[in-house]
């Protein structure tokens, strides 16, 4: 009888073990979400404005490309990504 309370007390420890590093997980998780929105949305004035600009340019040539003139039934859609190199130190392994 004792030999199966010791096991009992073993489990229930390592459950509540388990238990406070899965709430410290979220808890990270959790601000490097509001870090990633606050970034965002710090981000969307820059992203309006090169909109603008590029949409500007756009208007004002007079070439004709499948990138700057409009379709009459798109089928497809294209993103154009525009980052810094800057590297983040959680992509870097460690030396």
């Amino acid at each position: 009888m004792g030999a199966q309370l010791r096991v009992y007390k073993r489990r229930i420890k390592s459950v509540s073990a388990t238990k406070k590093i899965t709430r410290a997980m979220e808890m990270i998780a959790a601000s490097r979400v509001v870090k990633a929105q606050r970034q965002v949305a710090a981000s969307t004035p820059y992203a309006t404005e090169l909109t603008r600009a590029v949409g500007a340019v756009a208007k004002g040539s007079t070439t004709q490309h499948a990138l700057t003139t409009e379709s009459d039934n798109p089928t497809r859609a294209a993103v154009l990504l525009i980052t810094s190199d800057r590297v983040s130190r959680a992509a870097t392994p460690p030396t």
